[in-house]
């Protein structure tokens, strides 16, 4: 062809051929001048952008859309679906005040709420589930009980508030599914354990950190941790030990391995499968949990196996199971690793691993870092849990079982143990220093506590922490009687609720809803407490003289504010 084409130029006259050769030329150097256009994208041009790419992407906390406040900054943030109720926990550093009673309200609304066949109760992400209740918080509740020698009421309501948030969780009357992503101490924990469904997946993490700061765990933490079999209740609460991921569901601490994406599933579920029965909701809740993956890996050494290896475990049995005492749990971990049984201190016949002397070291540090104080409380706790979930041994354990969150069930006196125990700690010097360095970011120096070890701490001393008010002195903790939904508002129909009153013809009794109202109000004693506070600052505000960067949002007291 090019053979061809060079055939037909030779054909060409010579005399052409001179007139051709200027046009041609010419006409080269107008095409170089001309710009080019482009007829189409394709995809592989330098600058190409798919279409699909941002009109099908995710936005930016997509997730979370369609909530009651558009900033997402609330500390609570609820959706509504068809047949499904939505609470996302929004405050990171934990529960105060306010955020209780409006979870409690809200949980409470959603309850009974007769087109809500479930409800969910999650966090926002990336960040922690739930750090229980505000170091700061008691902090300012020690303070204040350092100076006058009772707590306050804000700090008292703070409380009993959560103590009854808890059993609202653990006696929800419709299936509640409580998704734990991201880190969850003490009562936050607690949630997971006590919910009717309690999911956990890669990122989940559960701990008890309270002994750290002088404390006990509360939010019926002690309960779920007398259920956990093999000294594990113990182990964790002495400890600090954290569990993440599928160890939780293996180690019974939560019941189901669940994604995060489940909810969204779980949304769909509600708009679409909502005209069945109630047996047939559940378990369709059930058909969103995954298959459970390998846990409790054991490694050379802490940092290569699982959170909690699964050689650890006959060890904690051996340790924290039958030991009276938080001082003889520390004597037989220091047998064992000694090479030594812990019952008669006779050779063992097997070498601890490396992995399991790091493991021991790091129990015995941990113990020796929290307050002996708050170590034998909590120990206390735990067993008298242990005592009460296994009921009367000649009774009907089944029933017992049935009873377990009823108002005078096992939860609710443990719970009663747990509040009157913290009030009592909260008073005390350990809780002061534990608290104010927790919340400096820092650890108590060694022997600071108010016993110096294990070993100094009596039985007696305990005794009066647990000790339950007398008649005549603060109340002690009870569950208050909640109210059932409305049957219908057909007249003859509302006679057959159980506050059915024939003298005033209501299902409900205006005075005590108004009474409840304002004590679940997120303004309860919110005056008292900013008056507590300028109390303790006085003329030492810094904010006030212009010594830091931030200045108080909130109007002062002082000034007449409202």
């Amino acid at each position: 062809m090019a053979s061809a084409a060079a055939a037909a130029a030779r054909a060409v006259p010579p005399g052409v051929r001179r007139i051709l050769q200027p046009g041609r030329a010419r006409l080269q150097g107008q095409l170089g001048s001309l710009r080019s256009i482009r007829t189409g994208f394709f995809p592989e041009d330098a600058d190409f952008i798919d279409p699909e790419v941002p009109l099908l992407s995710e936005p930016i906390n997509g997730r979370w859309r369609y909530m009651d406040a558009p900033s997402l900054r609330a500390p609570l943030l609820e959706r509504s679906n068809v047949g499904m109720g939505m609470l996302v926990l929004n405050r990171a550093q934990g529960l105060d005040l306010p955020t209780v009673n409006d979870l409690y309200r809200r949980l409470r609304d959603l309850e009974v709420n007769s087109f809500k066949r479930f409800v969910g109760l999650t966090a926002m992400e990336p960040g922690p589930f739930c750090l229980g209740l505000d170091p700061k918080e008691l902090l300012l509740a020690a303070t204040c009980a350092s100076m006058s020698g009772s707590l306050p009421r804000f700090s008292r309501a703070l409380l009993w508030h959560s103590q009854e948030l808890a059993h609202l969780v653990a006696d929800y009357r419709k299936p509640l599914v409580c998704h734990l992503g991201g880190i969850a101490r003490d009562a936050g924990g607690a949630f997971a354990s006590l919910a009717y469904i309690g999911g956990v997946y890669e990122d989940s993490e559960i701990s008890v950190q309270a002994c750290f700061s002088g404390l006990v765990p509360t939010g019926g933490m002690t309960y779920a941790l007398g259920g956990l079999k093999w000294g594990l209740g113990e182990f964790l609460a002495l400890t600090g030990w954290p569990v993440r991921g599928p160890d939780l569901v293996y180690l019974e601490i939560a019941k189901n391995w669940m994604s995060p994406d489940a909810l969204p599933f779980l949304e769909l579920t509600a708009e679409k499968q909502l005209e069945v029965t109630e047996t047939d909701a559940r378990m369709l809740l059930k058909e969103h949990f995954l298959q459970l993956p390998e846990g409790l890996r054991n490694g050379e050494s802490l940092e290569e196996g699982d959170s909690l290896q699964r050689s650890f475990i006959p060890l904690i049995d051996e340790a924290f199971s039958k030991k009276e005492n938080p001082f003889l749990i520390q004597q037989a971990l220091e047998a064992i690793l000694a090479g030594k049984k812990a019952d008669d201190g006779a050779r063992r016949e097997k070498p601890l691993t490396g992995a399991q002397r790091e493991f021991l070291q790091e129990c015995l540090r941990r113990m020796t870092s929290a307050s002996p104080l708050a170590l034998h409380t909590t120990l206390r706790l735990i067993r008298e849990a242990q005592k009460k979930r296994r009921g009367n041994k000649e009774g009907n354990r089944w029933k017992a079982s049935l009873d377990e969150h009823d108002e005078r069930g096992a939860l609710v006196e443990m719970l009663r143990l747990e509040m009157n125990a913290q009030q009592k700690l909260l008073c005390s010097k350990d809780a002061l220093l534990g608290l104010h360095a927790h919340c400096m970011g820092r650890q108590v120096e060694e022997g600071a506590w108010s016993s110096r070890d294990l070993s100094d701490v009596l039985s007696f001393q305990v005794d009066e922490v647990l000790e339950l008010p007398q008649p005549g002195q603060e109340p002690a903790f009870v569950v208050h009687p909640r109210s059932d939904f409305t049957l219908s508002q057909h007249p003859r129909l509302r006679r057959y609720h159980p506050d059915w009153n024939p003298d005033t013809g209501l299902d409900h009794d205006p005075a005590w809803m108004e009474a409840e109202v304002k004590r679940w109000s997120p303004d309860l004693f919110k005056e008292e407490r900013r008056q507590a506070i300028e109390g303790l600052l006085g003329d030492a505000d810094p904010s006030a003289f212009g010594l830091s960067r931030w200045a108080r949002v909130e109007p002062s007291f002082r000034s007449g504010g409202p």
